[in-house]
């Protein structure tokens, strides 16, 4: 009975534990809402960024902030502001990403994070 306790308490803290994706990176997104070939490793071109939140966004706009990452230095490169819907948990926008490197995008509803992604452009 204890190793059945000692389990299901070990099951439920690593489910409680896991990362969602608050933010992925895909080539496209369906009409009722996911994501075509979403992955976190693109060739140069666009990209449309899929933004979940865990609870209603209350908020008409937020802004993805775009950082560069070059060794152990990261650099604001980019800030959007993207408009959402204040009773949806979903949005999409549209980046660019011309030049090869890793990029962390972080999703900002005023001060408060909602997500962050990271991608690595191929260098052409």
């Amino acid at each position: 009975m204890k190793t059945i306790l000692c389990c299901l308490l070990l099951s439920a803290l690593l489910v409680g534990c896991a990362k969602t994706k608050e933010i992925q990176f895909c080539e496209g997104i369906l009409p009722e809402g996911k994501g075509v070939n979403c992955g976190t490793k693109f060739e140069d071109g666009e990209l449309t960024v899929l933004i979940t939140s865990n609870e209603p966004f209350g908020v008409k706009t937020i802004a993805l902030q775009v950082y560069v990452v070059n060794d152990k230095k990261t650099e604001k490169v980019e800030s959007i502001t993207v408009d959402v819907k204040p009773d949806k948990e979903t949005a999409t926008a549209n980046l660019s990403f011309y030049t090869g490197g890793r990029y962390i995008v972080r999703a900002m509803s005023r001060d408060t994070l909602i997500g962050e992604g990271r991608i690595e452009i191929a260098e052409q």
